[in-house]
């Protein structure tokens, strides 16, 4: 597994936002969104392959009982099916029984999720998973089918840059809301991950109805506002 770097941080965005998290970051992405943060990792040329064994020496050096890990990119998806299937099974059997929450696999919504749906680790573990809206220049990229069985556990991330970018999303939103098994966190974020006024103030408009049928968060992104890793 091509494996960018293990490091401990605060966690600057999703459902555990501001928590101490252990992150594992993979190298390599076949997306190349206009706004990524981690374009250092989008290639995987000079990274060496390492193994499960490797990945949960580093994680439980870093920490003996990590309460979140962060497995991210790049994009982690990318990564052999077999491996990322027995990693997931070694954090939750290494780490599990020592106060492990939760594992967070962030994936940009063009690789398909649906072989981590009934697996094992999936009582610890959620996907938040992008859908790159027209400000990314990758929206053709993405799979509709990998939000309709996302649980209250997973969340749904759109970055919007401006009304046009909501428009979007709010019509993927409207493809969805017949979908019953679909029931995400709907994170909205502006584009560049600070704060704005013109984003929760849309948000804060619209209709019962949608405020009804999703779990709906205006958020911003900490990682963008202190320095960290």
């Amino acid at each position: 597994m091509k494996v960018h770097s293990i490091f401990i941080t605060i966690q600057g965005e999703g459902l555990y936002s501001g928590a101490i998290t252990t992150f594992i970051r993979f190298a390599g992405c076949h997306l190349r969104c206009d706004y990524c943060d981690t374009r250092y990792a989008q290639n995987n040329d000079d990274i060496d392959d390492v193994g499960v064994p490797y990945i949960i020496d580093k994680v439980t050096s870093l920490s003996s009982n990590p309460r979140y890990i962060c497995i991210t990119g790049g994009e982690p998806l990318e990564q052999p099916q077999t491996e990322m299937f027995n990693l997931l099974q070694a954090l939750q059997n290494w780490c599990g029984a020592k106060g492990l929450e939760s594992i967070v696999i962030e994936t940009n919504g063009a690789q398909d999720v649906s072989w981590l749906l009934d697996k094992p680790f999936r009582s610890i573990t959620s996907l938040s998973v992008d859908y790159k809206l027209p400000c990314s220049g990758q929206e053709d990229k993405m799979l509709l089918s990998n939000f309709k069985h996302l649980g209250p556990r997973d969340a749904m991330k759109f970055v919007c840059k401006d009304k046009q970018d909501v428009d979007v999303a709010l019509n993927v939103l409207d493809k969805l809301k017949d979908c019953p098994e679909c029931q995400p966190v709907v994170l909205f974020h502006a584009l560049g991950g600070k704060a704005s006024e013109w984003l929760p103030k849309l948000m804060l408009s619209w209709g019962e109805e949608l405020k009804q049928r999703w779990a709906l968060r205006y958020g911003i992104q900490l990682h963008k506002l202190v320095n960290m890793q």
